[in-house]
């Protein structure tokens, strides 16, 4: 039977794949040059390379080439679409580098949508394929469990009511079993795989794996340890690292995909850079405006607490009085947030030009300087000081578990109206727990509309 690693499988569905966007290409240029006036079909290679180069990328790194492993069904068409998003804009962004004569943005947007056709009915129509075989007992890997517990229960539940999965419990057998009986069971069954499922707690007696693991060392036989410790959390995901040349498991409460974060760096850069220009513009007027309406420094600088207790320099334009730290003591008792946050309407310390530019969100304006620094993020939880956070009840500790933003989900479902810091903290582990780029994206569109909205800021 073949494993489920085999890099000959992945490599011949790769090269399918491929044919399939060449074939694509070709009906998108045929279709296309009926009704638009085009430049000869090879000049518009580097559209195909491209896009093929971007897509075999995103394939690879999420698994669509592993069809033997069992778990390849799960979230199928959710992958394809996600993989033809992310390839079709770094494909569309490579576009507006080339001349006219390599591009045509109705030629890419048909050769897209019919790539996506033929791959997602390539990929529907292996599903089935294989799932029809494996429902006939072909290409099934026979395994024994032996565990106990509700786990073991339910992985033995879940393998009888997936035989498309392609796995075949022939034996349960208990802990309680003697390392000679397994041995036997071994030397008389056809076994590919041996699952072990060991509760976290025995309450009776003991148990010890390393004499089974070794009989099935010895016996060449896999065997394959559900590790139940992912039971004592409740949203944590783990993923299996090697360190230090070690195996590990990282348990982890936010999404660690290495090219989300490179696509969320990206916006970030691209979208410091545009406020950079918009600070540089804006600067001499707010600047003096600053100077002729109060004493004190230009910009205002502050100690906040980043990503993990990290801590930085915070930069904003100065909208209070320069002795507004001092003060804050006295108007603590005028606090109209409950928990660690400190928030006031009609704030004394406000100059007259502090409440333009909160209105505004100017004051904000400098902070592009940590965002291309890499202390904080576009979107994000908005970092709080010191302070703040030596009043965090426990759970509050995970929203400054991500890089803080200059904006954020709580800013834009309700900005200053939400005086309730258990509610923020709510809003900011929503954000965590979904986060995308498409949330980033969509909650700077929603920050621009509530700027212009009324009493939105204080």
């Amino acid at each position: 039977m073949l494993k489920e690693h085999s890099s000959f499988i992945k490599q011949a569905i790769a090269l399918i794949d491929c044919v399939l966007l060449v074939v694509a290409f070709y009906i998108s240029y045929s279709v296309t040059v009926i009704h638009r006036s085009l430049h000869p079909i090879l000049n518009y290679w580097i559209m195909v390379i491209g896009f093929m180069g971007f897509y075999l990328y995103f394939a690879w790194t999420r698994s669509l080439f592993s069809i033997l492993h069992f778990n390849w069904m799960r979230g199928l068409m959710r992958r394809v679409v996600a993989i033809f998003i992310s390839a079709g804009i770094l494909g569309a962004s490579i576009l507006y580098l080339l001349p006219d004569s390599h591009n045509s943005r109705y030629l890419y947007l048909t050769f897209a949508a019919i790539s996506f056709v033929f791959i997602a009915s390539e990929k529907l129509f292996v599903k089935r394929t294989i799932a029809r075989i494996r429902r006939d007992n072909r290409n099934t890997t026979p395994v024994i469990l032996i565990g106990r517990g509700r786990m073991a229960s339910q992985i033995h539940q879940e393998i009888s009511s997936h035989p498309e999965w392609g796995l075949r419990m022939i034996r349960k057998l208990d802990l309680g079993i003697q390392p000679s009986e397994f041995e036997e069971v071994l030397k008389n069954s056809y076994v590919e795989e041996v699952f072990f499922c060991i509760p976290r707690k025995m309450t009776k007696e003991g148990f010890s794996i390393d004499s089974y693991l070794q009989i099935c060392e010895e016996m060449g036989r896999p065997a394959r340890v559900f590790l139940n410790i992912s039971g004592a959390t409740y949203f944590a995901r783990w993923e299996y690292h090697r360190f230090m040349g070690r195996p590990t498991l990282l348990s982890h409460t936010v999404e660690l995909d290495p090219d989300q974060m490179l696509f969320k760096r990206l916006f970030d850069l691209a979208g410091g850079i545009v406020g950079l220009f918009v600070l540089i513009l804006l600067y001499p007027f707010l600047a003096v405006a600053i100077k002729l309406t109060s004493k004190g420094p230009v910009l205002f600088k502050q100690v906040r607490v980043g990503k993990n207790g990290k801590r930085f320099v915070i930069y904003k334009f100065r909208s209070m009085a320069a002795d507004a730290e001092k003060r804050k003591k006295e108007l603590e008792k005028l606090n109209e947030c409950d928990g660690a946050v400190f928030k006031i309407k009609d704030d004394p310390r406000v100059t007259r030009i502090g409440k333009i530019m909160r209105k505004l969100s100017l004051d904000e304006l400098p902070q592009v300087f940590n965002v291309l620094k890499g202390e904080m993020s576009l979107v994000g939880t908005r970092p709080p000081t010191p302070d703040e956070v030596a009043k965090y009840q426990k759970w509050h500790h995970r929203r400054i578990s991500i890089r803080p933003g200059i904006t954020g989900l709580w800013q834009v479902s309700g900005r200053n109206k939400i005086s309730n810091f258990d509610e923020i903290v709510r809003l900011d582990l929503k954000y965590i727990d979904n986060w995308s780029i498409w949330l980033d994206i969509k909650i700077i569109f929603k920050t621009v509309i509530v700027l212009f909205k009324k009493d939105t800021a204080y």
